[in-house]
C-alpha cells in the first residue's frame, strides 16, 4: 500500500511540474508576440532638421544626408532615429572631404519638439579648405624612353594638369584631372596607357595635400591591316578614299573619329563604326570599318514653313550609284512663297588623297523686297582637307535677269573663280556649346571670260561659342563682305550682299536691309553684321536666350549704318539639333518679328 501511494505521488508531481513549465512557456510566447506587435505597430516619429552652415555646405548636406532623406518616412521610429543621429557626424565629415574640407567641427543637438516630435540642430564649421601643395607626375613605359620627336611633350602634359598647386582639393576635380591626363596620353601613340599609381596625401595640420600620379604608357601602337564589313552595294573607294588612317602610321584616336565622321557624311551609309582592336595585344592594331548601307535611290517629299521665306514644299531625288558607278546625285526642287529653286549636283568618289570633286547646275527665281531675280548657273568644285580644316576652289557660271520695282532692271553674267577655307574647332558638330568656326573666301571674275564686269569678291564669317558657367553660354557671330569693282552695274545681284532675317539681323524681314533702289531693296557692295547672344538652360534641354544683332549692307562703307535688333527667345536641344524661337524688336522699323530656326549650320 505504501509503495503504491509513493508511485502515485511521484507521477502527480511530475505532471504538475510539466504543466507549470508549459504554462510559463506559453506566457513567454505571448509576451514575445506582444513585444513584436508593439514594434511593428509603433507610432512613426516626426522630426525637423535645421542645418547651420555656410550656404554651399548647407546645400551639400541637404542634398545628401540620410537624416534629411528619411525625414517624413512613416517607418522611422525612435530607435531608427537614434541610429541616424549617431551616424550623421561621420557622414558629414565624409561629404565635406569630397569638397576639400578635412578638419570640420560638427555639433549636434536633439530636443523634443511638439507632440511626439523631435528637433535636430546641426552646426557645421567646415574650417579651411585643403589646397594642393605639390603635384608629382611621373611617366613610365615607352613614353619615358623614346626620343622626344617620337613622343608627346611631357613638359606640356604636366603644364596642362587640371588640378594645379594652390587650387582647392575636391574629390571630383581630382578624379577629373586624372582621367583628363590619361586621355591625353591614350589619344596618340599609347592607347593602352593606364594609371599605375595615384596618391593624395592630406596633411590636416597645414590644410594641404600632396598629389602623385604615375602613368604607364605601355608600348607605342601603330595602325595595322584594315577590314571592311557590310559593304555590298558600293565599291571600296567610297570608304578607302576618305581614310585618314594609313597602315603603319601612328595610332591616333582622332583619325578613327574623323574617318567615321567623313563616311557618315557621304550619304552612302545609314550607320558607320570605325574601331581599332586594342584588345588584340598587337603593336600594329587591326582596324575594322563596319557599315550599314543606304539604298541606292531615294525620293522624299517635304512640307515646311520658314519665318524668312514662308511656306515651303520640297521634292528631292538622290541616286548613290549613278551611271552604274559610285557617283552620287543629289537633286531637289524647293518651292517657297518668295523663292523657287531647282538644282542637281553630282559628287565623284573621293580620291585616295581625300580630294573630293563635284559639279552641278541650278535655277533660282526669287521675289524679295521688290527685286525679281532669275538665275541660271553651273559650277565645278574641288575640296580637300579635313572637317576641322577644309579648303576648296570653285568655278561657277551665273546668268541673271533682274527686274526692280520703280527702277531699271539688268541682264548680267559672270564666271567667278573662288578659293575658300573653312576652319571648325567645335566640341560637337550637331549641337556645339564650345569652340569656334571661321570661313573665308576670295573670288575673282575677269572680262571677257563670260563676265560683263571684272571684280574681286571677298567674304568672311565667324562664330564663337564660349561656356560662361555650367548652364550658360555666350554666342558671338560676325560677317564681313566686299565686292571691289569700278561699279556694280553688270555684276549679278546674287553676288551682292543683303541682310536681315533668322540667321542674320533678327527683328527685320528676310534680306530687307540693303540699298534702296526705286521701290525695292537690292544688294550692296559691302556687308557688316555682328551678333551677341547669351543662353541660359534652366533645365537640361530647355533654355532662354537674350540677344542683340546689328548690321547692314551698302554700296559704300559709309552707308553701313547698322540696323539694331534685340529680343528674347526660347531654346530646346532636340535630338535633331538645337531649336530656337525668337521674338525680336527692330529699332529701325519699331516692329516686333518672330523668328524660328532648326539645327546648327555654319
Amino acid at each position: 500500500m505504501s509503495s503504491t501511494m509513493g508511485n502515485f505521488s511521484y507521477d502527480k508531481a511530475t505532471r504538475m511540474i510539466a504543466y507549470w513549465l508549459r504554462l510559463c512557456f506559453a506566457g513567454l510566447m505571448v509576451f514575445w508576440l506582444l513585444a513584436c506587435m508593439s514594434v511593428l505597430h509603433a507610432a512613426s516619429l516626426s522630426y525637423d532638421v535645421e542645418i547651420r552652415a555656410p550656404e554651399a555646405v548647407s546645400t551639400l548636406l541637404k542634398q545628401n544626408l540620410e537624416l534629411i532623406r528619411w525625414r517624413g518616412d512613416k517607418q522611422i521610429d525612435a530607435m531608427q532615429l537614434r541610429r541616424l543621429y549617431r551616424n550623421t557626424p561621420d557622414e558629414i565629415r565624409h561629404l565635406l572631404e569630397t569638397e576639400g574640407y578635412y578638419s570640420p567641427v560638427v555639433k549636434m543637438d536633439m530636443e523634443s519638439h511638439g507632440d511626439q516630435g523631435k528637433r535636430i540642430v546641426i552646426d557645421v564649421e567646415p574650417g579651411k579648405p585643403v589646397k594642393v601643395a605639390s603635384v608629382d607626375i611621373e611617366f613610365t613605359g615607352a613614353i619615358a624612353t623614346q626620343e622626344a620627336s617620337l613622343r608627346p611633350d611631357i613638359t606640356q602634359l604636366k603644364k596642362e594638369w587640371q588640378l594645379p598647386v594652390g587650387s582647392i582639393f575636391r574629390m571630383a576635380d581630382w578624379e577629373t584631372a586624372k582621367v583628363a591626363l590619361l586621355k591625353q596620353v591614350t589619344a596618340v601613340r599609347y592607347p593602352r596607357a593606364e594609371l599605375e599609381d595615384t596618391q593624395a596625401i592630406v596633411n590636416p595640420e597645414t590644410d594641404t595635400v600632396a598629389l602623385k600620379v604615375v602613368i604607364n604608357s605601355g608600348k607605342p601602337v601603330t595602325f595595322g591591316p584594315i577590314r571592311i564589313v557590310g559593304l555590298h552595294r558600293y565599291g571600296e573607294d567610297v570608304i578607302m578614299g576618305q581614310r585618314p588612317v594609313k597602315v603603319g602610321s601612328t595610332y591616333r584616336e582622332n583619325a578613327l573619329l574623323n574617318w567615321q565622321s567623313r563616311l557618315q557624311d557621304t550619304g552612302y551609309f545609314r550607320s558607320v563604326e570605325v574601331s581599332a582592336d586594342l584588345e588584340s595585344g598587337l603593336d600594329e592594331v587591326p582596324v575594322t570599318v563596319t557599315v550599314v548601307e543606304n539604298m541606292k535611290k531615294h525620293v522624299s517629299v517635304g512640307v515646311g514653313y520658314s519665318t524668312d521665306t514662308a511656306e515651303r514644299i520640297s521634292l528631292s531625288y538622290d541616286n548613290l550609284h549613278l551611271f552604274g558607278r559610285d557617283y552620287k546625285l543629289n537633286s531637289s526642287v524647293v518651292l517657297q512663297s518668295k523663292q523657287r529653286t531647282a538644282k542637281a549636283d553630282i559628287y565623284l568618289p573621293p580620291s585616295m588623297e581625300g580630294v573630293r570633286d563635284s559639279f552641278g547646275v541650278m535655277y533660282d527665281r526669287s521675289e524679295i523686297e521688290g527685286e525679281d531675280t532669275r538665275v541660271v548657273g553651273a559650277n565645278i568644285r574641288r575640296a580637300w582637307g579635313t572637317p576641322r580644316f577644309e579648303k576648296y576652289v570653285r568655278a561657277e557660271y551665273l546668268n541673271e535677269h533682274t527686274r526692280i520695282d520703280g527702277a531699271d532692271g539688268q541682264q548680267s553674267e559672270a564666271m567667278p573663280v573662288t578659293f575658300g577655307v573653312v576652319i571648325r574647332r567645335l566640341n560637337n558638330r550637331l549641337a556645339p556649346t564650345k569652340g569656334y568656326a571661321v570661313e573665308a573666301q576670295v573670288g575673282v571674275a575677269a572680262e571677257p571670260l563670260l563676265t560683263d564686269k571684272s571684280f574681286i569678291r571677298s567674304y568672311l564669317k565667324g562664330l564663337r561659342l564660349q561656356t560662361v558657367s555650367e548652364n550658360s553660354y555666350l554666342v558671338l557671330r560676325g560677317e564681313l563682305g566686299a565686292v571691289f569693282s569700278d561699279g556694280k552695274s553688270g555684276i549679278p545681284s546674287t553676288l551682292m550682299f543683303r541682310t536681315g532675317g533668322d540667321q542674320s539681323v533678327r527683328g527685320y524681314a528676310y534680306e530687307s536691309l540693303g540699298v534702296r533702289e526705286g521701290d525695292a531693296t537690292v544688294g550692296g557692295r559691302y556687308l557688316a553684321v555682328a551678333s551677341a547672344e547669351y543662353q541660359y538652360y534652366f533645365l537640361k534641354n530647355w533654355g532662354v536666350a537674350f540677344f542683340v544683332d546689328a548690321g547692314n549692307a551698302g554700296d559704300t562703307v559709309s552707308e553701313l549704318d547698322p540696323a539694331v535688333g534685340y529680343g528674347i527667345g526660347g531654346r530646346w536641344r532636340s535630338p535633331a539639333g538645337p531649336v530656337g524661337v525668337d521674338l525680336a524688336y527692330g529699332e529701325r522699323t519699331g516692329n516686333f518679328r518672330l523668328h524660328f530656326s532648326l539645327g546648327f549650320t555654319f
